[in-house]
């Protein structure tokens, strides 16, 4: 028997992946170079914000100290040590508010002068004041350069002074000489130091950076999940090479629907093939039989005529009798299963004609009723509204007898054997349902296969010539199992299929 066309494989070597897909690999590692440069500019960034503030009092501090160090210089060079040396306070305040403006122009925001005793004398502010404005210090300032001042005189160097104001910040420097009681000191005030909205912008610096991490770590796990999903993929295709039962397990999401197209591509080749094995023998076989019916039924009726003359001349002795009716049994069902066989052959024209179904089932289940009773069994007959189908009565009677007897010979004494008729718009279902040990998977798979058979002593071709007498009819049987054995299910068309 020549072997059954193959389908074309499904293999790996068949299937090229699109570039963009094999570029994954690629991609993902460039997007590992992006997070870890995302991480480390964000590392930068909290830093700097938690550093800012630090930042900004440092060089400030730095700032009012040096310009105290210079107004101090500029005391010591005028030769103003004591007091004023003679001048009236008008003259030593003017004197010193020059001396100041001159000094403090080159610091910006820095606003200074010099305390005598605890009086504010030559106060000026360069950046935004011209020279000789008069100036008046806020309570809080004033107070703040007075404690710096008394710092500076216990410590004996320059002191520095940090007051939050609302939004900002009042930053104080004060150096007083031990040989004179004037002090130089300088003040500046950072405006909204702690201004909330320009925290609110670091943060949402903070918040875009990480909501970046998210969308890069979510990218990543897509990317390398489907580069997981892309090898199972592969791996399944070799797999389905060597056996076409296998079926890629579903475990990736991303390629759920490319998964199961494959899957189910890999199943509609596996039953294709099967069904093609199986026309495949069948074509096979009618051709084996075609060349061997005529010549084995010929000699067989001539056997069978010569059985009988002998029958006829020995009928008056019964010693010969039994044997004789064995021959003529034997012959009887050789014809019989020559007839089965014969019905392989290639496609004949169909004889088909639309009548009523209900008479088929029943004549059919008249001539197996006999049978039915000898071994014990129940065969009960369910209808629905009768219907017609165009059908070839013969073939059918003959189809349904088929199953009707398999169903007896598998129930047990007092088994049951329901026949359900169903009137569908455009189809009418016979089911034949018994009450025995129920089909295997194997079963199921494989009993419309010629010359399969699970019971002794059997041809394996009463329901493999059933299927073929009913699709030469354009229906389908199927089979499978029901809660208390096995079904066959019929299903005829109520039109002729064009």
């Amino acid at each position: 028997m020549p072997e059954a066309p193959v389908l074309p494989v499904l293999g790996v070597n068949a299937m090229q992946f699109p570039k963009a897909v094999v570029a994954q690999r690629w991609q993902s590692w460039l997007l590992v170079t992006a997070l870890l440069s995302v991480v480390v500019t964000g590392i930068l960034v909290w830093d700097l914000t938690r550093n800012l503030k630090s930042v900004i009092i440092s060089e400030t501090n730095r700032s009012l100290e040096n310009a105290v160090k210079e107004l101090s210089q500029e005391l010591r060079s005028s030769g103003i040590v004591s007091g004023g040396s003679g001048l009236l306070r008008e003259e030593l305040d003017s004197h010193l508010k020059r001396t100041s403006y001159e000094t403090l122009r080159f610091y910006f925001d820095v606003e200074g002068g010099y305390l005598l005793n605890d009086e504010v004398i030559g106060h000026s502010f360069p950046t935004y004041t011209e020279p000789g404005s008069a100036l008046k210090q806020p309570p809080l300032e004033h107070a703040e350069v007075m404690a710096a001042l008394e710092d500076s005189r216990r410590l004996g160097k320059i002191a520095h002074r940090i007051r939050p104001d609302g939004r900002d910040l009042v930053a104080v420097a004060v150096l007083a000489a031990p040989d004179s009681p004037i002090a130089a000191w300088s003040l500046r005030r950072i405006l909204n130091f702690s201004d909330t909205g320009e925290l609110r912008k670091r943060y949402l610096l903070v918040g875009a950076m990480v909501v970046s991490l998210i969308s890069i770590l979510t990218v990543l796990r897509m990317s390398f999940s489907l580069q997981h999903g892309f090898r199972m993929i592969r791996s399944g295709l070799r797999r389905l090479e060597a056996d076409m039962s296998y079926r890629i397990p579903d475990q990736n999401h991303e390629l759920a629907s490319f998964v199961q197209a494959i899957n189910s591509m890999a199943a509609n080749r596996q039953r294709l093939e099967a069904e093609l094995r199986r026309e495949d023998r069948l074509r096979t076989m009618g051709r084996v039989v075609a060349g061997l019916a005529h010549e084995i039924r010929n000699p067989l009726n001539s056997i069978r005529l010569t059985a009988r003359v002998i029958q006829r001349r020995l009928q008056d002795n019964p010693a010969t009798k039994d044997q004789i009716d064995m021959i003529i049994g034997e012959i009887d069902r050789l014809d019989t299963l020559l007839k089965s066989l014969l019905l392989f052959r290639e496609e004949e024209p169909r004889a088909l004609r639309s009548q009523p179904v209900l008479p088929i089932v029943q004549r059919s289940l008249a001539v197996v009723q006999a049978h039915a009773q000898e071994r014990g069994i129940t065969v009960r007959l369910e209808q629905s509204a009768p219907a017609e189908a165009p059908v070839d009565s013969d073939q059918l009677q003959q189809a349904i007898m088929n199953l009707l007897l398999n169903a007896v010979d598998a129930c047990g004494p007092g088994g049951v054997v329901n026949v359900r008729m169903l009137t569908e718009e455009n189809h009418i279902d016979i089911a034949v349902e018994d009450s025995g040990p129920g089909l295997s998977a194997e079963s199921q798979e494989q009993v419309f296969e010629a010359f399969y058979t699970t019971k002794p002593g059997g041809t394996g071709l009463g329901l493999a010539v059933t299927k073929t007498v009913l699709e030469k009819m354009g229906a389908t049987i199927q089979a499978s199992n029901h809660a208390n054995g096995a079904r066959f299910t019929i299903q005829l068309p109520r039109e002729v299929a064009t």
